[in-house]
């Protein structure tokens, strides 16, 4: 079998998976902090469990993406679980990947309201109208808007994070004396708790379009390697944020766009820049949200999803004027118990196709991917 690999399409891929996680929760600091700031140093220990995970379940969504041409939202729920149970779970999920969606639309008028000071309406508008557009415009289109500006997010996250902790590391010494007495609002389970439940309502937010761009790989290992390198670019830049929050905890720790207060440290020109890196970061997440919620309904490029698209980002709007920290306290959790059940799917399918494959004469195993890959492309693009 062709197991070719490009470094470039494995940078591109991977910049597209970190892209989709990183949304408003994430840019503006609010999921690190109640994630795993908020659960002092040993947060740390949570930040490696959430890479192991979220890199694993990067690489099967891709792989499995690729080997068994999934694409549609129903299809990959109905690989994961089943013809029957897989249209049930595929809805629950677009529940919660809406509520996802949602919050994008809050964290955008949060960040350009905390820092310019104007009107939240003005940025949840701005973040919705943007959204809408770009996913009338296509997967295909999207997946390289967000794997560019992926790396760019990633790039600056880390930058910021590394430069926070460097201008105060003493702050790690007295977090743990200092956080207790903090009233943080925080994820449930302790730093393992989380360290567990992040990468699993990661996983929802992510398995669709993680599917869909595996499915453009060149090969099972590119897209094995897509998946890995993304999930453990995402965790290093949760760590370096995560500590460099922690170190300046005392100062944000009540702040809805923690991060905002952390470059404002720095310089206000910086800030300003990173407020706008904030808003794409939001923007990333908020596109393949809204796309899967659309997908479940109507196919790309049709009426139907035109008419979807407009009626999910108008009711978006109407539910985004909710307080940004309560939405990301009560859905994320709430989506991170549901991607438990998927990392468990996930595990048993792998499995099952793996043993499978073992039992097939090789002559056959080569044919069978590239003729439904064939036969696939041949009927539609993403």
């Amino acid at each position: 079998m062709n197991e070719t690999v490009s470094i470039r399409n494995v940078i591109k891929l991977s910049g597209a998976f970190v892209a989709c996680a990183i949304g408003s929760g994430f840019a503006t600091g609010q999921e690190i902090l109640q994630f795993f700031s908020g659960q002092g140093i040993m947060s740390i220990a949570g930040t490696l469990v959430t890479t192991i995970l979220f890199s694993w379940c990067g690489a099967m969504f891709m792989k499995h993406g690729f080997e068994h041409r999934l694409e549609s939202p129903v299809k990959i729920m109905e690989f994961y679980f089943g013809e029957r149970l897989g249209k049930y779970i595929e809805t629950i999920f677009q529940i919660f990947l809406y509520g996802v969606y949602v919050i994008m639309i809050a964290g955008a008028g949060a960040t350009l309201s905390e820092y310019f000071g104007i009107n939240p309406m003005i940025g949840r508008v701005g973040m919705a109208v943007f959204a809408f557009f770009t996913v009338i415009l296509g997967l295909t289109k999207v997946g390289e808007i967000l794997g560019g500006i992926g790396t760019i997010i990633i790039l600056f996250t880390l930058t910021i994070g590394a430069w926070s902790l460097m201008t105060n590391i003493g702050g790690l010494k007295v977090a743990s004396e200092i956080i207790p007495t903090l009233d943080i609002i925080k994820a449930p389970g302790g730093w393992l708790g989380s360290g567990v439940i992040y990468p699993a309502y990661n996983a929802i937010v992510v398995i669709i379009l993680s599917c869909s761009l595996g499915r453009n790989a060149k090969s099972s290992k590119e897209a094995v390697y897509g998946g890995l390198l993304g999930g453990v670019l995402f965790g290093a830049s949760i760590l370096v944020m995560n500590l460099g929050i922690i170190a300046h905890i005392k100062e944000i720790y009540d702040k809805q766009v923690p991060t905002l207060e952390l470059v404002n440290s720095i310089s206000p020109i910086l800030a300003i820049v990173f407020a706008v890196i904030i808003c794409f970061g939001i923007y990333t997440t908020t596109v393949p949200m809204l796309w899967g919620c659309v997908r479940h309904f109507a196919e790309d490029g049709t009426k139907k999803f035109f008419i979807i698209a407009l009626i999910l980002t108008a009711l978006g709007l109407v539910l985004g004027m909710t307080n940004f920290k309560t939405l990301i306290n009560v859905i994320y959790p709430a989506s991170g118990y549901a991607g438990l059940a998927l990392f468990v799917a996930v595990a048993y399918q792998d499995y099952r196709h793996k043993k499978l494959a073992k039992n097939l004469p090789e002559a056959d195993e080569i044919k069978i991917i590239p003729a439904v890959a064939k036969i696939e492309n041949s009927n539609s693009d993403i």
